[in-house]
């Protein structure tokens, strides 16, 4: 049970516990508060349970892409960066080798 389920279900026993009246304005009011509570608790636990499994898929994914991308441009961890000359704006690229 979630967090927000947890402390719904404790304000239904604390509802309970203090015998409120279901007969009066105030404790149907009260009652349907609890009762919205108590579906938002639901609806956001199903949200963190899909979000879960959307977030495994995701790196599922990742993983599998990143395979893809060593067999298609193999493992290459050569570094190189281009640089540009400020003294006369040239390009050019330095490896891991100089």
């Amino acid at each position: 049970m979630s967090y927000l389920r947890e402390k719904v279900a404790y304000l239904k026993g604390l509802a309970e516990g203090v015998r409120i009246d279901q007969s009066t304005n105030e404790g149907r009011l009260i009652k349907a508060i609890i009762d919205v509570l108590d579906d938002f608790a639901i609806t956001i636990q199903s949200l963190e349970e899909s979000q879960e499994e959307l977030s495994r898929q995701v790196d599922s994914i990742d993983e599998e892409l990143a395979d893809l991308e060593d067999v298609l441009y193999g493992d290459d961890d050569e570094y190189s960066e281009e640089i540009i000359c400020p003294h006369c704006g040239e390009a050019f690229e330095i490896g891991e080798d100089g």
